[in-house]
């Protein structure tokens, strides 16, 4: 399909339409473009509809910026893309994520939804299901790893169990087309941390278009209870759960997916859809409800250890995630550095802590804080493989009775570090060409816990001077290759 392309929001979208017949908008989930639909979805949707399909701000030929990802946010690209092709009403289609983002965009523009179907998705906050603690460390830990690694690792619990095993050619050649234009780590993170804190369970009752749920019932990332939960919540849909599917249903059970695609949109309401298969529920732990606040989790966490060891870390990570007091990180390195005389084992509450927050915390490799040559080294260290493993600049954190060694470094270090946080600061000095944040209190109290959420929610992604301008680079070159082929054809 040719890539057209809107100035939407500030930033430059790719777009493709496709067959002919009323419009029927797909959006696309979490790190994929639009080249990751099945090919035969695409082909045999457009017999019968004229299929839009767009790259998500972050991904495919679409511009990449550090802002901007809010699911909310990404509802109006979409909006604006079907303003420039002059669409006033539409059905939707949206997988994964992009079924947050459709969700989004039917509440806010609820006349341009002719019917929405919403596949694999959740409405996120406190009612929705949380996959395994496993599952979300294998979306979410992938810095350093290259584009067909991440594919590898996340197919493993995309797929339900046994398809890669039938299919493994199929699957290698969907894993090709979409690497072929990788999602850079900071868009994925941010896309992440978007989804994360989507919460559209509340508008679900005003939905009045027809809606569709679509679900496989082995999918361990989004579980079919959301589903399930959704279809209760919006007047009148419709809810199916296919067997023997995983979180990549579209693509485990493409024909049986068109049938009941086209079935809905062109449904006269005579019950020709399939009725729904029963789920089983699955709630999270009362211990650790979604609505738990940071400061309750930071005050139990020795509770929490305790009783299940780190398994711990990762399911705070999903409470935290959806509605806590403390929202959730871009995962942008930070360096902790303990005061004088202290050790990096201190740090591991703070570390961990700031891990299920959703940020990507190192230690700068001292077990004793002496602050001489040898921790300067150290922490140099610490710094350059944390940036040029995330392609971003780093946070300093610090005690104030280690901020000469720290201040230093970071000012050694301009181009590595963009801001530097300071904690129980008596003092505050002022250093040119570094951002300093001062905490009154220490790290081991409440308040300065509460306090560092919110300076680091504040602090943007910025990119490493050439991870920036290779990102620019390698979208230009493939957008330049785009419109000469246009124009070839």
């Amino acid at each position: 399909m040719t890539a057209h392309f809107a100035n939407v929001n500030g930033v430059k979208l790719a777009y493709r339409v496709q067959g002919e017949g009323p419009p029927l908008v797909l959006v696309m989930g979490y790190r994929l473009n639009s080249a990751a639909w099945p090919v035969t979805f695409i082909e045999q949707l457009a017999r019968r509809f004229t299929i839009i399909t767009l790259d998500n701000r972050g991904t495919g030929l679409s511009d990449k910026p550090v802002e901007g990802y809010a699911v909310a946010n990404l509802a109006r690209d979409l909006c604006g893309v079907l303003d420039q092709l002059g669409i006033a009403e539409a059905n939707i289609l949206g997988y994964s994520m992009g079924g947050a983002i459709a969700q989004e965009f039917v509440r806010q523009f609820p006349e341009r939804v002719s019917s929405l179907i919403l596949c694999a998705t959740m409405p996120g906050g406190p009612r929705a299901a949380y996959a395994k603690a496993s599952v979300v460390r294998v979306m979410r830990d992938l810095d350093g790893l290259s584009p067909e690694r991440v594919a590898r690792r996340i197919w493993n619990v995309t797929y339900a169990p046994g398809f890669l095993e039938r299919h493994r050619a199929l699957a290698e050649d969907q894993m090709r087309r979409e690497i072929a234009l990788p999602t850079p780590l900071h868009a994925a993170d941010l896309q992440f941390q978007a989804f994360a804190e989507f919460d559209g369970s509340d508008a679900l009752a005003a939905i009045s278009c027809p809606t569709m749920l679509l679900t496989g019932d082995l999918d361990e990332l989004i579980l079919p209870q959301n589903s399930v939960l959704m279809a209760k919540l919006v007047p009148g849909a419709k809810l199916i759960v296919i067997p023997g599917c995983g979180h990549r249903v579209l693509w485990e059970a493409t024909q049986l997916c068109v049938d009941l695609i086209i079935g809905f949109l062109g449904s006269d309401g005579d019950g020709s859809i399939p009725a729904q298969h029963d789920v089983p529920e699955r709630r999270m732990p009362a211990a650790l409800h979604p609505r738990m606040s940071a400061l309750e989790l930071f005050t139990t966490w020795p509770l929490i250890v305790a009783k299940t060891g780190f398994e711990a870390l990762a399911i705070a990570q999903q409470a935290i995630m959806v509605g806590s007091a403390s929202r959730f990180g871009d995962g942008k390195p930070i360096i902790l550095v303990p005061s004088f005389l202290g050790s990096d084992l201190a740090l591991l509450p703070l570390s961990l802590w700031l891990k299920a927050l959703g940020y990507r915390p190192v230690t700068a490799g001292l077990f004793i804080n002496l602050e001489g040559s040898h921790a300067e080294d150290s922490l140099s260290r610490a710094i350059r493989d944390a940036t040029r493993r995330l392609g971003r600049k780093a946070v300093l954190i610090t005690h104030s009775s280690g901020i000469t060694g720290a201040l230093r470094t970071a000012v050694a270090h301009r181009e590595l570090i963009s801001d530097v946080v300071i904690f129980e600061a008596q003092q505050r000095p002022h250093v040119a060409g570094v951002r300093i944040h001062y905490l009154s209190s220490g790290w081991s109290f409440v308040h300065g816990i509460i306090e560092l959420p919110r300076i680091l929610r504040n602090i943007g992604i910025e990119l490493l001077e050439g991870s920036a301008s290779e990102i620019s680079g390698v979208a230009t070159r493939l957008i330049d290759q785009t419109i000469t082929e246009e124009e070839r054809i």
